[in-house]
């Protein structure tokens, strides 16, 4: 009887070794699994920062041309103030933008088709306007962030029951800190 359990040891003792491997390959795939996913919310999570970094200076940017169309102090004309749509023209010269009464806005963005070398603008970091007495600075971007650039287009309305009334739309083109990360936002401002 003593040989009879010798043999049953042995045949289980190969069946406990194959489970054991078969269990440790699941645990490594699951592991490997684990850090693949891992990698992957890394870099998502840093492709949403970037994102956001590059949103957050196109809302700089806009605030900065708001600024720059309201600035009503000559002192701090840097870049010049806009008032009505007497520098605009065809061509976006200094990336200001008027293609005339009547005529519908290019379906290709202005800075593509219309710029001269002068524009689109660029946001400058401690630019200060002054409007209706408060100063506005413009704010330093976050490391690595190229400035932003904008184009304002001129709008010439005559609404029933009023006078003549100016409105600008404004394109900004941000981008994050890396290269490929591009944001562009557009609103129409009226002062």
């Amino acid at each position: 009887m003593n040989i009879y359990s010798n043999l049953q040891l042995k045949k289980q003792g190969g069946a406990v070794f194959v489970t054991g491997m078969l269990f440790l390959l699941v645990l490594t795939l699951l592991g490997i699994t684990v850090t693949k996913m891992s990698t992957i919310e890394e870099r998502m999570s840093g492709n949403m920062r970037d994102r956001m970094i590059a949103m957050q200076a196109a809302e700089m940017g806009l605030r900065y041309a708001e600024q720059h169309i309201r600035d009503n102090d000559s002192t701090t004309n840097t870049p010049k103030s806009i008032d009505g749509i007497a520098e605009f023209d065809a061509v976006c010269t200094a990336g200001l933008c008027y293609y005339g009464a009547g005529v519908v806005a290019p379906v290709v963005p202005a800075s593509t088709t219309y710029c001269t070398p002068t524009c689109p603008i660029s946001y400058v970091e401690g630019n200060v306007f002054r409007t209706d007495g408060a100063a506005y600075t413009a704010p330093l971007l976050p490391i690595g962030v190229p400035a932003p650039t904008y184009l304002i287009e001129g709008i010439q309305k005559t609404p029933p029951g009023s006078g003549l009334r100016y409105y600008y739309r404004i394109t900004i083109r941000a981008q994050g800190a890396k290269p490929g990360t591009v944001v562009w936002l557009q609103e129409v401002f009226r002062p």
